[in-house]
């Protein structure tokens, strides 16, 4: 049975062209949060979509639901699976980064997915997440959105935005400590001309990107609800 992401695998993939600098805005702050990543490090996209984000940043594996999206992702050189981050088909202690981009919208158990995540990371490795933040100018527009879009068939049904402090919050009771964040998209996209600045933080920027590190016995803890 085809999804409505298989159904609208084009109309997904050209957003991007038609917003370049939106992309491009939000790879840099993921990029500022990555920082340098070595070769032999296996790195993984769960949620990989069509592989814009996947390819842009040399990431070698891929995870998405839908066979459209993973079809697209292919031909981006992306070695993909077919699956859901509640369930990953990976053995424990697999990955030395996982990347999800505007996925915790899409995902049926949050806290599951990011105890799947938790569990498929080596020691001292991390997760790198992007999202649009519900409690912002952004995130606003997008509910809207998605509200009016409600009655199609379109991949607008099934989404559910998240303010950082709900993803945070479960990021921290998966086992993930250190959590640090960056945002960007400070102006309405259809202003962003040129790529956007990104600082620390959150509440801003409609799009912000989460670090969490898995250590091997997770002493150190920067967590604070109080900082969200």
């Amino acid at each position: 049975m085809k999804t409505s992401f298989d159904l609208h695998t084009l109309e997904y993939d050209s957003w991007y062209d038609e917003h370049s600098k939106v992309f491009d805005s939000e790879l840099a702050a993921i990029n500022k949060v990555l920082g340098h990543i070595h070769p032999e490090q296996r790195f993984i996209e769960i949620g990989v979509g069509t592989g814009r984000f996947a390819q842009a940043l040399h990431i070698t594996y891929g995870v998405d639901p839908s066979r459209g999206m993973l079809e697209l992702a292919r031909k981006r050189n992306i070695v993909c699976v077919q699956a859901v981050a509640e369930s990953l088909p990976f053995k424990e202690k697999s990955f030395d980064v996982i990347l999800m981009v505007t996925v915790d919208c899409f995902l049926m158990d949050l806290q599951q997915a990011f105890s799947e995540v938790y569990r498929t990371l080596k020691t001292d490795s991390r997760l790198i997440l992007g999202m649009v933040d519900r409690n912002t100018e952004l995130g606003n527009l997008y509910e809207k959105k998605y509200e009016k879009k409600q009655h199609e068939k379109g991949f607008y049904t099934c989404a559910r935005l998240h303010s950082v402090k709900e993803v945070s919050e479960c990021i921290h009771e998966a086992g993930f400590r250190d959590i640090t964040m960056v945002q960007t998209l400070f102006r309405p996209l259809e202003m962003i001309e040129d790529v956007e600045p990104f600082r620390s933080g959150c509440g801003e920027g409609g799009f912000v990107v989460i670090s969490a590190n898995k250590g091997e016995h997770n002493t150190v803890d920067k967590y604070s609800k109080n900082n969200i």
